[in-house]
């Protein structure tokens, strides 16, 4: 019997062990993700400030990487797309806020201020998507399409579902928000929140859903994997051509010049880690240049996206270095280039944390046996000889963002041959040639250092930090999101009472989100909060209670020796005291009417009290002006019986 019973735990403890490297390939805790976002699409001005300088706004453009700690802010006339893999998340204008959390399971934000519309289109058991405000949280617990509202002015949020389901958590309770539904929150710590039925459109939800339609289109006849970033604009710049030694799939870009070769027309940046990333100018050019290789084929460059993976990994350049400080051609300092690996050629990360694991999923699905890995560069590139394959430009080029295809240094075939190959791309000093934009005339500051001075729930982020491989700047990491909520149920009919509160209201640019000093905004209450239904507000008994969020009963006042249940006279309203039902750990407030009054009964005389009486139904000769006191009626007792006292007059027969 005891070994039926270790028989039976084991087998459940393989089958649990199977299941989990089924959903995610485990990582290890000090790699980099394998997926980071990119601009997609944008319209207007676009800063950046990185998590190490988030004082120091940089304009940044399409295919831009975004990642964690990221600081992102549109100009007052502008809106943008970010593509994140799993979904993409768009920002209207005057938006400021910070990717908080981005890698192979987790997707959060912390909106500032401004408008955003999420869609979110895969979500596998294990993984969270969440977006933080400074009055709430919103954990989003379907792939479905959302809208966030943050005002700007003064601490107000409005999550909207369109697709999917929400919970939205501020602290002291959690409200289920399901499609169709509004959720409002105002007040810095908020003791409910308020829903709303229906929906309001404007012209950025029109360009979202011609957005949605864009990716959809896409992945019509796309052999790679739709959460491979960048993959949606390949089929209106390209074509497919099948080609069985090279993974199944070749694309081939349209419209290209003779000459036009990978990696050239675009510019060098640092991306965290990751160190030097390439940026292309083609409006197609991420996921060509951040997935897969590149082969000359025909006389013509194609893309290989390698065989078909449901996640393919990251990386910020598939290149091989050549040249540095010892390599000088005629224009004095160092030069550096780089060759597109080839087909079959492996990548070698140049960042510490990369294990097996993590090499392999960076090689296998392009032909490289990775049954030994490979740790050092080859003594030649397979596409070295192919046109225009290397490009080289000097130092100052390459460590300034300034465009590669203005600035190439020429280099013959014979120099080319006398390059050194570098086993680590170079080290990359930024003279920060962009200018830079610092908070002030209208730019708000960073959404980070908000985020870092807002009070968060104990299921928040807190500013921990990650591990910093080579230098590597702490990010705020929220943990993991774990599903102890209960599974989600409809919502049962009924009406929905709500405060009158401005909907779609335009937060005012320039101005800066304001953080509560109340004193007790430093904690939030314990945890144990339970879901409440839609339609009802759920007030624990511990909860902060701000006066404009919270419904105040009239007293009813009753004068000494008034019955409660006296007649009222016409024209006064009586008020009613809600009734408060439910345990210690949650109350429900619904409306309530006192009990049916018993008939009316003349109150008992009283020193100085003055009891209220019926309106007269006729006017009686002799009576007080109307609004004069009138005294309570006298009851007139039975007369006792005369006495005959001397001398008064007989009676009368």
């Amino acid at each position: 019997m005891l070994q039926r019973d270790s028989l039976r735990k084991w087998c459940a403890a393989l089958l649990a062990l199977v299941a989990s490297a089924v959903v995610m390939p485990a990582l290890a805790d000090d790699e980099l993700p394998g997926r980071v976002g990119r601009v997609a699409d944008v319209a207007g001005e676009l800063f950046l400030a990185p998590q190490d300088t988030p004082d120091q706004w940089n304009a940044i453009g399409i295919n831009y990487p975004v990642t964690t700690g990221d600081n992102l802010w549109v100009g007052n006339d502008g809106r943008t797309e970010i593509d994140f893999g799993g979904g993409q998340f768009r920002l209207s204008g005057a938006t400021s806020l910070q990717v908080s959390r981005l890698d192979d399971r987790n997707f959060a934000l912390f909106v500032a201020q401004g408008t955003v519309i999420l869609r979110v289109r895969v979500l596998d058991p294990g993984e969270s998507a969440r977006i933080d405000t400074p009055n709430a949280q919103v954990v989003l617990m379907r792939p479905g399409l959302y809208r966030i509202e943050v005002a700007a002015d003064r601490p107000y949020t409005q999550v909207a579902v369109r697709e999917g389901a929400a919970s939205v958590d501020i602290g002291a309770s959690v409200q289920e928000v399901f499609p169709g539904q509004n959720a409002i929150l105002e007040g810095a710590m908020p003791a409910y929140a308020q829903l709303r039925n229906g929906a309001i459109t404007d012209g950025f939800d029109t360009w979202s859903a011609t957005r949605d339609r864009h990716y959809e289109r896409g992945r019509a006849n796309s052999p790679v994997s739709r959460q491979m970033v960048g993959y949606s604009d390949l089929d209106d710049y390209g074509a497919w051509e099948s080609a069985p030694e090279y993974g199944g799939a070749v694309w081939y870009p349209a419209n290209v010049a003779p000459d036009w070769a990978p990696y050239r027309n675009g510019y060098w940046t640092e991306v965290g880690a990751w160190g030097p990333t390439w940026v292309d100018a083609a409006p197609w050019g991420y996921a060509p240049f951040h997935y897969g290789r590149w082969a000359h084929i025909r006389g013509r460059w194609g893309w290989c996206p390698g065989g078909y993976v449901a996640r393919p990994v990251w990386a910020p350049a598939l290149v091989g270095w050549v040249g540095g400080s010892g390599w000088r051609v005629g224009v004095g300092g160092p030069v550096y280039g780089w060759v597109p690996l080839g087909w079959g050629e492996s990548y070698q990360p140049h960042w510490r944390g990369c294990s097996d694991g993590c090499w392999t999923r960076f090689n296998k699905p392009y032909a490289v046996n990775v049954s030994v890995r490979i740790h050092t560069p080859p003594v030649r590139y397979a596409n070295a000889t192919a046109p225009g394959a290397v490009s080289a430009v000097s130092g100052p080029t390459f460590a300034g963002r300034k465009p590669v295809q203005t600035n190439l240094v020429s280099v013959n075939s014979a120099v080319l041959a006398t390059a050194p190959i570098l086993a680590a791309p170079p080290v990359r000093q930024d003279s920060r040639p962009v200018p830079v934009v610092r908070p002030g005339s209208g730019v708000p500051p960073p959404a980070s250092i908000l985020y870092a001075a807002t009070p968060r729930t104990p299921r928040a982020v807190s500013p921990t930090g990650t591990s910093t491989p080579q230098g590597r700047s702490a990010v705020p990491t929220p943990a993991p999101l774990t599903a102890t909520r209960a599974p989600l149920s409809p919502v049962s009919p009924g009406p929905v009472v709500v405060q009158p509160m401005p909907v779609g209201s335009a937060p005012t640019v320039g101005s800066t989100p304001t953080v509560s000093t109340h004193p007790g905004s430093a904690q939030r209450p314990p945890q144990g909060v339970p879901v409440v239904p839609s339609g009802q507000i759920a007030v624990p008994v511990q909860a902060e209670v701000r006066p404009r969020m919270q419904p105040i009963p009239q007293p009813v006042v009753v004068a000494p020796n008034v019955s409660p249940h006296a007649a009222v006279p016409q024209g006064v309203v009586q008020p009613q005291m809600p009734i408060v039902r439910g345990t210690r750990s949650e109350r429900v407030i619904v409306p309530a009417t006192m009990p049916p009054a018993p008939p009316a009964v003349s109150p008992a005389p009283h020193p100085n009290v003055v009891a209220p009486v019926p309106r007269p139904q006729a006017v009686v000769p002799g009576a007080p002006p109307a609004g004069h006191p009138v005294e309570a009626p006298k009851v007139e007792k039975p007369a006792a019986p005369r006495v005959a006292v001397p001398g008064d007059a007989p009676p009368r027969q």
